[in-house]
């Protein structure tokens, strides 16, 4: 199988981030965009209304920060409808299967302004990478052994990540399927049509007890792609608020 092979400490990494409340409500630049106390949200992809998204609303800020005001999904118009918000700044995230549509912050004054929306608009999943297949392997990039501290970390080791349950899912279509990678690591999905789907793997555990959490990306299917198959590697965040560790797809080709 012809993989894509890179170090992970120096390779680029594309990420499509799974939100939450620790995550999301980081920052929020000028109380974000005004908008009217009842306004609806439309998210879209490839043109077309998205139904099913689940859209959150979030209280931001005081004493209430981080509390649940509204929880809907869009309809098949791709649209939802959020009504009554007294004046405030809230948090809103929207995402289907676990992969954001749109996540940022917005305001509702005492009364609205002429610059207040009426509508948030977003798309979903438009940029997703695109492959010919869905096969690959899964690896944790480990320091290697033997050596001084420094050398070991120069000298890493790409070690497979064995018996990881992976989902693959056609949010369009409901189409599902489901495999478990082999003790090399290595994972495919065969006579599934083109398409846009989403990715989902389990948190686990690499050699070394080293702990991933679960990893949502979304993946284009197509007979046409410059991508062959996937290399995901297990990554530190530890430059994020989330400060965690997930399979990220390296975005290097050989």
């Amino acid at each position: 199988m012809r993989v894509l092979v890179a170090a992970a400490f120096f390779a680029s990494i594309l990420t499509f981030p799974t939100p939450s409340v620790a995550c999301s409500l980081a920052g929020c630049l000028g109380n974000g965009v005004e908008v009217h106390r009842s306004f609806q949200v439309h998210i879209s992809h490839d043109n077309k209304p998205l139904k099913g998204v689940t859209v959150e609303v979030r209280s931001f800020g005081g004493e209430n920060n981080g509390t649940n005001l509204f929880s809907g999904m869009t309809a098949s118009d791709g649209t939802v409808h959020i009504g009554s918000l007294p004046s405030g700044t809230y948090w809103l995230d929207a995402e289907l299967l676990g992969i954001t549509a749109g996540s940022q912050c917005f305001h509702v004054g005492s009364s609205a302004s002429r610059k207040a929306k009426k509508q948030l608009t977003y798309k979903w999943g438009d940029l997703a990478p695109a492959t010919r297949q869905i096969a690959g392997r899964l690896i944790d990039n480990q320091p290697g052994q033997g050596g001084t501290p420094i050398w070991n970390l120069l000298h890493r080791v790409n070690v497979p990540i064995g018996d990881a349950k992976l989902n693959f899912q056609n949010p369009l279509t409901s189409a599902a399927y489901t495999t478990v990678s082999n003790s090399d690591g290595e994972f495919s999905f065969r006579g599934i049509p083109n398409g846009i789907y989403v990715l989902h793997i389990d948190a686990g555990i690499a050699q070394g007890d080293r702990e991933y959490r679960s990893t949502d990306l979304l993946i284009r299917l197509s007979d046409t792609a410059k991508r062959g198959t996937l290399l995901l590697a297990r990554q530190e965040d530890s430059g994020t608020s989330c400060g965690d560790t997930s399979l990220k797809l390296l975005n290097d080709s050989q």
